[in-house]
């Protein structure tokens, strides 16, 4: 009777232990797969349409900075799963994407967008469904979205120095060039306000489609009108018909050069030569005689070759990105509302140095820069602010 009590006994003691054991395997594959969940990011950018000239190498650059910090183990151990999408630079198909992203993918954000009327098509998707879009693009500065992330500069970082500089440097007389949508035209409006305060003058202003190749007629009444500038917020794959004929029917970029705030580097490229002489603003450019700048730039040509061109829009992909995750990591929640919140005061060093996200307003403080297309093709800085300037938005 004894002898069976103690094998009662071994064998209940041995049914504990074994349940323990289960249990403990058991918590130790859900802490487990906890840890190899990923976190959904969308991408969404152009590779093909009229804007993709500037959305591919912003696709590239989200890519790079994404496979960075999963190679550098993550945000907070959990890798970033990110989800690719191509709308054609179609805005409508944007919204489509976007919500595709948010509903289908269950994304924790979406990155990218590029020109004022895609984001404007989008954005109404992410504030329906409570999502969260990282925009890096520069823009208007105009009622901007509680459910937005604007790492790109608004005219007060883009526009504030380049009129005043141009009417010191260049001449008084400008004549105003854009493609027929928001960001162009209010760009526009908010650089001729700054013209009139510098005691310049309007002689002329024109806006042309986004997809227009045909520049014949705008050029002939920009002579007509003999200005010593032309302001350009001509956008796009159009800047390259439009430099091109620039010079093609006479002018001399030389004598009457043309300053843009929507001509970077990777365009330059598809202009060539008419772009000699020629003066661009944004907050970085990536002959930034820095080592980070450098660096950037050289990986970026390292992983996808020569044929695009790191541009700030591609710059503020990169730095968005990294925006995201430092939010991330410092909220430990997928929530937006508790993203957003953690993004205010974030402070990175990105290639163009150390900039950071405003403790209200969703927009980064950045660097503001002037720069000369040179003989070379490459864009020569010829004006730099001294210290990270405030985004003013309305």
């Amino acid at each position: 009777m004894m002898i069976k009590r103690k094998r009662m006994l071994g064998a209940l003691l041995m049914l504990s232990v074994t349940a323990i054991l289960i249990a403990g395997c058991s918590n130790n594959k859900k802490e487990n797969a906890k840890s190899d969940e990923k976190i959904k990011i969308g991408v969404l950018y152009s590779t093909t349409g009229d804007f993709s000239i500037n959305e591919t190498p912003m696709q590239n650059a989200a890519k790079m900075a994404i496979d960075e910090i999963n190679d550098d183990g993550g945000i907070n151990g959990q890798k970033i799963e990110p989800i690719y999408m191509d709308y054609g630079s179609d805005p409508a198909i944007a919204a489509d994407k976007a919500q595709e992203l948010i509903l289908k993918d269950k994304v924790t954000a979406i990155v990218g967008t590029n020109a004022s009327s895609t984001r404007l098509a989008v954005i109404p998707t992410i504030e329906q469904y409570d999502s969260l879009l990282v925009y890096n693009t520069y823009y208007e500065g105009e009622t901007p979205s509680p459910n937005v992330m604007y790492t790109n500069s608004v005219p007060s970082q883009q526009i504030a120095d380049f009129i005043p500089w141009i009417t010191e440097n260049l001449g008084k007389k400008v004549y105003f060039v854009g493609s027929d949508y928001e960001f162009p035209r209010n760009s526009i409006s908010y650089a001729k306000k700054l013209l009139e305060a510098s005691g310049g003058e309007v002689v002329g202003e024109e806006y042309t489609p986004t997809n227009a190749t045909d520049f014949s007629s705008v050029i002939n009444k920009i002579k007509k009108a003999e200005p010593d500038v032309v302001f350009s917020a001509v956008a796009g794959n159009s800047n390259v018909p439009f430099y091109k004929a620039y010079t093609q029917y006479g002018m001399d970029p030389k004598t009457t050069p043309i300053c843009s705030v929507s001509t970077s580097e990777g365009t330059v490229k598809g202009i060539g030569e008419a772009a000699v002489g020629t003066y661009s603003s944004f907050d970085y450019f990536n002959t930034l005689d820095t080592e980070a700048s450098k660096k950037f730039v050289s990986k970026y040509a390292e992983l996808f070759g020569t044929d695009t061109t790191v541009t700030n829009q591609t710059e503020a992909a990169y730095h968005g990105v990294y925006f995201l995750a430092k939010a991330l990591e410092k909220t430990k929640s997928l929530k937006t509302s508790d993203i957003i919140d953690a993004f205010s005061g974030i402070e990175i060093d990105a290639p163009s140095g150390k900039i950071k996200m405003d403790d209200e307003n969703h927009h980064a403080w950045l660097n503001s820069y002037i720069a000369k297309v040179n003989e070379d093709q490459q864009f020569e800085i010829v004006y730099s602010s001294d210290k990270l300037v405030e985004p003013e938005v309305d």
